[in-house]
């Protein structure tokens, strides 16, 4: 039993099929944060100052300076963090210009994905703030913290998606696809919180909720149609 479980987590063709799986459960995702983002009232000043921050990153990668370093500092340390979160020890860390390696005696889906999906500088910003804020009392307003934590998610997402291009072997863990569908919903998740609890969306989290069931409902019927009707198609061509 004991191996059949194994296998059923560990086994790259068995992720795969799960990845496939989950594609649906992404599209509802994603619908699901566009649905969130469409309904912040854009005079919300929090939400403008997050954008603005956002186009204050957007601005310096494109134009300024990219702040690969930094990022690969922040994507190593976010590995030997969960790492240690798994019980396991860290030999080796090396951090370059442009890459970083961290030699771990145990790697798991977790510790090999959990850069991509988690935003180390925005988690950095917000305690920081807090620190300032709350014990050292100093008068800090929540559309600083928002401007930052816009700033640093910009961050995350544009040198994720960079991370992603060049390849990394992280994603040969558990398989390119796989992996590729982990990070995508972790992240589509963590914005979905982020913009509900920040900048109180028109709807209500109920409503959010219902409208990500009936996506999900509709985008596996669209599947389960698709598969039975090429299923009837394939049927025909070998009857001829």
């Amino acid at each position: 039993m004991k191996y059949i479980i194994k296998f059923l987590i560990h086994n790259k063709i068995m992720k795969f099929f799960y990845a496939v799986i989950l594609l649906p459960f992404c599209y509802s995702l994603f619908c699901t944060l566009i649905y969130v983002i469409k309904n912040i009232q854009f005079s919300n000043k929090i939400f403008q100052y997050f954008i603005l921050g956002n186009v204050g990153y957007l601005f310096t990668h494109l134009l300024l300076y990219k702040p690969i370093k930094l990022y690969v500092i922040g994507h190593e340390l976010v590995h030997m963090i969960s790492t240690y979160i798994c019980g396991g020890k860290v030999k080796k860390v090396k951090i370059g210009t442009s890459y970083g390696s961290v030699n771990v005696d145990k790697v798991n889906t977790f510790i090999a994905l959990s850069p991509y999906f988690v935003p180390f500088y925005t988690i950095i910003t917000v305690l920081l703030w807090s620190l300032l804020k709350y014990i050292v009392k100093i008068n800090l307003s929540i559309e600083i913290l928002s401007f930052f934590i816009g700033f640093t998610i910009a961050f995350h997402i544009i040198l994720t998606i960079y991370a992603i291009y060049i390849g990394q072997q992280d994603f040969k863990i558990s398989g390119w696809l796989f992996s590729m569908v982990i990070v995508f919903m972790i992240n589509c998740l963590i914005l979905i919180l982020l913009f509900v609890i920040m900048f109180s969306p028109k709807v209500h989290v109920s409503q959010i909720k219902n409208f990500f069931v009936h996506n999900t409902k509709y985008a596996y019927n669209i599947c389960y149609l698709a598969i039975v009707r090429l299923i009837k198609h394939n049927k025909i061509v070998f009857a001829k």
